[in-house]
């Protein structure tokens, strides 16, 4: 089966989709959180290390995709910290 890294556990999925659902201006916002977060976790990503998934989508921002492969980089249980403060960083949103 051919599954995303992220499919495999829902809290994360959900996380990554809110985000990639969102306004610019909120996904921008959850893009510098998780990485800033992935730093403070010691978590290094060379900018030019994608997996070739990421290449196919070059509509997307290369900030963003940076931020995806943080995520990726973390400990399990940091993923799953993090996946629950965006989830709820967009139920405490309002909608506009």
């Amino acid at each position: 089966m051919n599954k995303r890294w992220y499919d495999a556990e829902p809290v994360i999925k959900n996380a990554i989709n809110l985000i990639q659902n969102a306004d610019n201006e909120k996904q921008n916002l959850m893009v510098d959180f998780i990485i800033r977060e992935a730093k403070n976790l010691g978590v290094e990503i060379e900018e030019k290390t994608f997996d070739c998934f990421w290449h196919k989508r070059q509509d997307e921002s290369a900030k963003y995709f940076m931020a995806l492969e943080c995520l990726k980089a973390m400990e399990d249980e940091a993923k799953r910290e993090l996946a629950f403060k965006i989830i709820s960083a967009f139920k405490n949103t309002p909608h506009t």
